[in-house]
């Protein structure tokens, strides 16, 4: 018998049976030593396990706010003063609890408690006596997550969905060792009756006395529970960021990078986007101070965009093109491509160009966008491309990511045409842009130096997330929630 095994069974003899923590403190086993020996034991009948079906709740940091007092119960105690216009500064949140529980009314334009209400001031609120319930049981630990057993569960479960509902929360099932108790035949093999002379570790010694065909090999049980593990892992976004790149290399592309800082030349200009364009304007691009300037080193290059732009658009200013910007869109190192590999004799066209990385957008914050986002950027160069490649590239593209796309014709400055992928998000109830794209303009290809045909798409890869991670706001990937990211579903494409 294995020593984990013996020091267990020792443990119980007199007290029949215990929790796990009791028995580690009284073994000073560790507690995977302590689940290994008792599945082992357990499959030999030396000891009986009973199993709590109970819920493992994450506490949101939201809620760790909540801990002294809910904003409803706040309100509360303004509206025991009097009635409260509302017209003045209300919390939605609490505005909402206070109608849902019965405790005010809105009459005359005011808010006003009601009887229960009245009667509710100083007595226990159940949401707050829940969750103080369970922040005694997390500890304050780093992960905030809380167990309760299953008759404990019972007794809070309505209050704990509206916590869920609230969002403050967050339910998962989960099972546990409640007690480990000894059995008749754990007390015969404690006393030698049944112990055997099982081999748990095969030695040296042993081998060369041959003492193994002689006795039995202590069984293993692969289906034993465990332990949680959390193996490091890669940040979604990374992870995606792989998977997208591989897909891309099998086709054949070649992946290319560029920097994140750039001119407004590369951004903008070499793209044929008007100076004067509204994506230029504070509210939408992130505009540096330093470097102050950005010069271009390719002097004959600087001219060439600028007769293509005094053509087009029939103006030109040099120290704007020398502006730097974040950049917007990884479109600039395409533009940095097509200069570099448009017009070449000893490559063979087609060429299949991509590139991923982060950029960056002054948006307004909501769930499908955010300041930086990343974004993959492609191109094919050679002749006689067209719209339908352009398609069946992207069609295979998200194919294999799944997704089932609508194009639409749409207007982006660098191509013509130009059109738009995207699909619908159910969840949402809303489509959502995955890509634009087109073949780019004669303007540009022969400004830049090329006289090939160039198909190019840009799209944004975090809005992929929706899907894939079931999340509903892509600020959800970048709160840094060690709990979250430790038991996110993995990918599946």
């Amino acid at each position: 018998m294995h020593e984990y095994e013996s020091k267990l069974l020792s443990f119980l003899k007199d007290k029949g049976s215990a929790d796990v923590e009791s028995i580690c403190e009284g073994t000073g086993l560790g507690r995977d030593a302590v689940l290994w020996a008792s599945e082992s034991l357990k499959s030999k009948g030396g000891v009986e396990i009973a199993i709590d079906y109970g819920a493992e709740i994450e506490i949101s940091p939201e809620a760790l706010g909540y801990a002294d007092g809910f904003p409803e119960q706040a309100l509360l105690s303004e509206l025991a003063k009097g009635p409260k216009d509302l017209k003045g500064n209300i919390n939605g949140i609490a505005l909402a609890w206070v109608k849902r529980n019965g405790w005010a009314d809105i009459k005359d334009g005011k808010l006003q408690i009601t009887e229960k209400g009245r009667k509710a001031i100083g007595s226990d609120y159940d949401q707050k006596s829940v969750l103080g319930v369970l922040l005694s049981k997390t500890g304050r630990g780093a992960d905030n997550i809380a167990y309760v057993g299953n008759a404990e569960m019972e007794k809070i479960r309505n209050t704990a969905k509206e916590l869920e509902h609230r969002k403050l929360v967050q339910i998962k099932p989960k099972s546990k060792i409640s007690l480990i108790s000894i059995t008749d035949i754990g007390i015969e093999m404690l006393s030698g009756e049944k112990a055997g002379n099982w081999i748990g570790q095969l030695t040296r010694d042993i081998i060369k006395s041959r003492i193994w065909t002689d006795s039995g090999f202590r069984p293993y049980d692969v289906e034993a529970p465990v332990a949680d593990a959390y193996p490091a892992r890669r940040h979604p976004m990374k992870e995606f960021m792989e998977l997208v790149r591989r897909m891309w290399v099998s086709q054949g592309f070649i992946e290319t990078a560029g920097p994140m800082i750039e001119s407004s030349f590369w951004n903008f200009d070499a793209l044929f986007s008007p100076q004067d364009h509204p994506t230029r304007e504070m509210q939408d691009t992130f505009f540096l101070s330093n470097p102050d300037i950005f010069g271009i080193a390719e002097k004959e290059l600087l001219k060439s965009v600028a007769r293509m732009h005094k053509k087009g658009w029939k103006s030109w200013n040099d120290e704007i093109s020398f502006q730097p910007v974040l950049r917007t869109h990884t479109t600039s190192v395409s533009a940095h491509n097509i200069r570099e590999y448009g017009n070449s004799s000893e490559l063979e066209y087609p060429i299949k160009l991509f590139s991923i990385g982060k950029v960056f957008r002054n948006e307004s914050i909501d769930y499908k966008h955010l300041a930086e986002l990343h974004q993959l950027d492609g191109i094919i160069i050679g002749k006689g491309l067209g719209v339908a490649d352009l398609k069946g590239t992207l069609e295979q593209f998200y194919k294999g990511l799944g997704f089932k796309v609508k194009f639409k014709p749409s207007y982006f400055p660098f191509v013509e045409p130009g059109l738009e992928a995207s699909y619908y998000d159910e969840e949402h109830g809303d489509w959502i842009e995955l890509c634009g794209g087109g073949i780019i303009r004669k303007e540009i290809t022969k400004a830049l130096g090329t006289d090939m045909r160039v198909i190019a798409w840009g799209a944004g890869l975090d809005r992929l997330m929706f899907k894939y991670l079931g999340i509903s706001s892509l600020s959800e990937l970048y709160k840094n929630d060690i709990g979250w990211l430790r038991r996110r579903k993995p990918l599946r494409l």
